[in-house]
């Protein structure tokens, strides 16, 4: 078995023009003294910043207004010498000391860039403090800066990371793509975004799949129902029963949990800057038997298998330390499964996993759990039809941005498509791409 040589780890972006950039205390601009290339003016205002800074923060400014939250500019790009004249009036005013968690020194300025501006409310309630948060203004920037490319740069608590004190008004222009990224994955900061890792599996919401020649294959989400370039991550994967992505000792990383035909059940960990350590065995006798992964426990640190058996019996396999499983681990939580696919899956969306199961005549019935590894004595309801079209389904969160949550499923026509779940039940389907008769989807 072979995977992937491990990636380069992802370093921070250094180039100035980059939308990406990463400029902080100990991450100066280069050069210092750098001026942002295609500067216009903010319409209506005397403040500069970058063409799509300008574009993308009138439909921000639209979109607050529309929703009785209106905002203003308050500041934007400053060159060299209007930051250090700034910086030096903070430390004529309040020392160096405090004026290092206030101001950037010149060349350290994200308003160098010309990808930060400082908003407030229109009517000038709080000005540039803190309190700004707490406003509707600030709760609804805060809420929706995302959707239109911006992220709040100095978020509260994270003074030790950022070096800068909770500024809920410094919006930073990353663009659409990574500030839906962030903000669905939840990472508060740049800094722990450009943590220098760079898992081959770069999220739980990414399609992973393995072709006719056994190549195994990422496809990473776009947070916004699509999918990414795809990458080689592995070879050899011939003889691959099924496939499940999971961070299976609960360190924040992807692995992969492989089922073989001839009954192995295989653990590939995987590592921080790409690739996977040689696969640990802690299963065998699985050749017979559906799998599907999940947190059957709610509250559990690992996931764990539900499987069913030849007879139509249904298992639970707890995961108690991370690595291998044991029978006397498992235990039994129905019977009559037969004529059943099963798919992991909180349909009701109250934080318990649930089984969905496929008869043969295409009806998906849903069989809801209580989070203790029990189902809920209740009449089973059929919740789909025409699903025996259906060849595989993973539940997934974030696929089309911050909240959502879906099946991402592979039919066997070769379609992949996605089946939003909402509270109120599901939402409108639509196909993710087409041609993939010949891919393994895992689950």
């Amino acid at each position: 078995m072979l995977t992937a040589q491990p990636a380069t780890a992802a370093l921070p972006v250094g180039d100035p023009n980059s939308y990406h950039v990463l400029v902080t205390k100990s991450r100066p601009l280069n050069p210092l003294n750098y001026i942002a290339p295609d500067l216009v003016y903010f319409p209506g205002t005397n403040y500069v910043m970058r063409s799509a800074v300008s574009a993308n923060l009138s439909n921000l400014f639209a979109g607050a207004r529309n929703a009785g939250a209106p905002l203003s500019v308050v500041s934007a790009y400053r060159s060299y010498d209007e930051q250090a004249a700034l910086y030096n009036y903070y430390v004529s005013i309040y020392g160096q000391a405090v004026a290092d968690t206030l101001s950037a020194r010149p060349g350290h300025s994200e308003h160098q860039t010309g990808l930060a501006v400082d908003v407030g409310n229109a009517n000038g309630s709080c000005g540039l403090g803190s309190c700004f948060g707490d406003t509707p203004g600030g709760r609804w920037v805060a809420a929706n800066a995302y959707k239109y490319g911006f992220i709040i740069r100095y978020p509260d608590g994270y003074q030790s990371t950022t070096g800068y004190t909770y500024e809920p008004w410094h919006l930073r222009y990353v663009g659409r793509p990574l500030a839906t990224e962030m903000k669905t994955r939840g990472f508060p900061t740049l800094e722990h975004y450009f943590n220098g890792s760079n898992p081959s599996i770069k999220s739980p919401t990414d399609l992973t799949t393995v072709d006719s020649s056994g190549k195994l294959w990422n496809y990473p989400a776009n947070w916004s129902g699509g999918l990414a370039k795809r990458s080689l991550v592995g070879s050899g994967w011939v003889g691959l029963k099924a496939g499940f992505a999971t961070d299976w000792n609960a360190d924040g990383v992807q692995d992969i949990l492989a089922q073989w035909q001839d009954g192995r059940l295989t653990l590939y960990r995987g590592l921080r800057g790409g690739g996977f350590q040689a696969p640990i065995r802690i299963g065998t006798g699985w050749a017979n038997h559906e799998i599907t992964v999940g947190t059957w426990w709610r509250g559990s640190t690992y996931p764990s298998v539900v499987a069913k058996d030849s007879a139509g019996r249904l298992w639970h396999y707890a995961n108690n330390t991370g690595g291998a499983l044991s029978s006397q681990a498992r235990g039994q939580i129905g019977s009559g499964w037969q004529n059943l696919r099963i798919t992991l899956a909180d349909y009701d969306r109250d934080g318990n996993q649930d089984v969905l199961g496929t008869r043969t005549t295409g009806e998906l019935v849903l069989y809801r759990s209580d989070g203790k590894a029990r189902f809920i004595s209740e009449s089973r309801r059929t919740i789909g039809s025409g699903w025996q079209h259906i060849e595989s389904a993973r539940a997934v969160s974030g696929f089309q941005g911050p909240g959502s949550y879906g099946l991402t499923a592979r039919t066997s026509s070769g379609a992949v498509k996605h089946y939003p779940i909402t509270p109120r039940g599901w939402g409108g389907s639509f196909t993710v791409g087409t041609g993939w008769q010949n891919y393994q989807q895992f689950r």
